[in-house]
């Protein structure tokens, strides 16, 4: 599978180097002879060259970028770049994700590259300024820490249009569940660049019946549930879970997708996962600590957020539902919703924002970090389907960032969470996970409703609404901080 996430920005770093055609002082050039020769510039200009290039190695996050060969220039006082020295740039280009120019390169806006500068100076304020104003893409930064940042932006949206995600749906225009599902597949193809498969949800059942349950998946099966911290799942339904996983991977990997979605209520009603005793939320866990955007419900405006969040902070996120708990109750009413959403176990002295689901994820700490400790439930009261139980405020007063995009796929809603309490529940949609949130619980559900966000709730650890919203900048949508 190619993995998005593993895609680097091309960066092909240019050192400019003006060599007088002769010695002489003026408005803009002073010097003594000696440091003011052809010969001395021009041996000034590679000495820096080198170091420059080592330089690079040594500061830009190569996680993110591919630093290709860097390439060296002249020009003179002519203020022109002769053709044999601009044809050194020709080759590549069409490889080349972002130029970083040391100093002015005169003509190089005719290559439609994105160019960019790291200087303290005045040069890259006018240059990037012109070049933005004539329409193409450019970007100044005053340091290494600034410019990575830069970096990761350019590198999350290189990998945004490197997604092609499965959608296993119902084929209707929005799921039953989510009427917020960012719709217009078309518009986010021509946007970010994001494809898509969107197939029947019913052709998975093809894959599930070619996955037989090997020695493997009950190996795997068996280590899920000696890992545990508690188990309330028989090994033989985790295995029918990590079949429908291995199926899910198989059709990815059959329409070359790497990131997937698919409905609940139609599948539900479907009666296939009754029958084959399954239910997708350890796939949704699975894939997302595998770097693998994964959402429930078809819901597409909460995989944006998700995908964008993953991407930029390397970290998983967990997703759910966003439920108000009012000051001193411990059973929010949830007319025409499943009494079992209502068994909250605490009781607080303000109302707070409930977010459950059954697809927590154990690196939301991040993917090079160790893996949280998990407990496995059942979805049913039969005891079948198997999902993870972590808990979210082991480390407690936890920062998360709480995301979602709008119907049109054009907007990101943000807000600021603080975690106080987390419950695991015998079964159904758990565990829940209890937030202030700045601004207020009450409020924020208004906003979401209102801005035409919709439900579902993308979390990860940490306050990262300064970096969404510079990435935002940079992949082209907006963001409205909630706070």
């Amino acid at each position: 599978m190619k993995y998005a996430m593993d895609v680097k920005v091309n960066l092909c770093p240019i050192f400019s180097n003006l060599v007088h055609s002769d010695y002489w002082e003026g408005p803009c050039r002073v010097g003594p002879i000696e440091t003011g020769t052809p010969e001395y510039e021009k041996r000034l200009g590679k000495e820096q060259f080198k170091i420059w290039t080592e330089e690079l190695k040594a500061n830009l996050d190569l996680t993110r970028c591919n630093i290709m060969d860097p390439i060296y220039i002249e020009f003179n006082e002519s203020f022109y770049v002769p053709d044999e020295e601009f044809e050194k740039l020709l080759p590549r280009n069409h490889e080349v994700d972002l130029y970083l120019i040391t100093y002015r390169v005169p003509g190089i806006e005719r290559l439609n590259k994105p160019i960019s500068m790291i200087n303290l100076g005045p040069t890259p304020i006018d240059l990037v300024g012109y070049y933005r104003d004539i329409g193409l893409e450019a970007y100044m930064a005053h340091d290494y820490e600034e410019y990575n940042r830069l970096l990761t932006n350019l590198q999350v949206r290189k990998a945004v249009a490197n997604t092609k995600i499965l959608i296993l749906s119902n084929t209707e225009q929005t799921p039953a569940s989510v009427n917020t599902s960012t719709y217009d597949l078309t518009k986010l193809f021509r946007k970010y660049g994001i494809r898509n498969n969107r197939i029947d949800f019913h052709q998975i059942m093809k894959y599930y019946e070619e996955t037989p349950i090997t020695d493997d998946i009950r190996k795997e099966a068996s280590d899920l549930y000696q890992g545990a911290k508690k188990s309330d799942v028989r090994e033989e339904y985790i295995c029918n879970d990590l079949r429908y996983f291995y199926a899910v991977r198989k059709m990815m990997e059959r329409y070359d997708c790497n990131a997937f979605t698919t409905p609940c209520k139609e599948l539900c009603a479907s009666r296939l996962p009754w029958e084959n005793k399954f239910v997708p939320c350890l796939c949704h866990s699975l894939n997302k600590d595998d770097r693998i955007p994964s959402a429930c419900e078809e819901d597409l405006a909460v995989w944006m957020a998700m995908m964008m969040m993953m991407y930029l902070t390397k970290q998983s996120v967990f997703m759910g539902n966003p439920v108000l708990v009012l000051k001193g109750s411990k059973k929010p009413p949830q007319l025409g919703m499943p009494n079992l959403l209502t068994q909250a176990g605490q009781e607080f002295d303000r109302d707070v924002l409930e977010i459950h689901h059954a697809v927590p994820t154990r690196k939301m700490n991040g993917f090079d970090q160790p893996e949280q400790d998990y407990e496995l439930a059942p979805f049913t009261t039969h005891g079948w389907g198997t999902h993870y139980h972590v808990d979210m405020n082991e480390n407690e007063g936890q920062v998360v960032t709480f995301g979602r995009f709008n119907r049109q796929g054009t907007k990101m809603m943000v807000a600021v969470g603080h975690t106080i309490g987390c419950e695991f529940r015998p079964v159904y949609c758990s565990p829940a996970v209890y937030y202030d949130v700045e601004g207020g619980a009450r409020e924020f559900r208004q906003a979401l409703a209102k801005g035409g966000y919709g439900h579902h709730q993308a979390v990860i650890y940490g306050n990262h609404v300064k970096d969404l919203q510079e990435l935002a900048e940079v992949v082209g949508f907006e963001v409205e901080y909630f706070h």
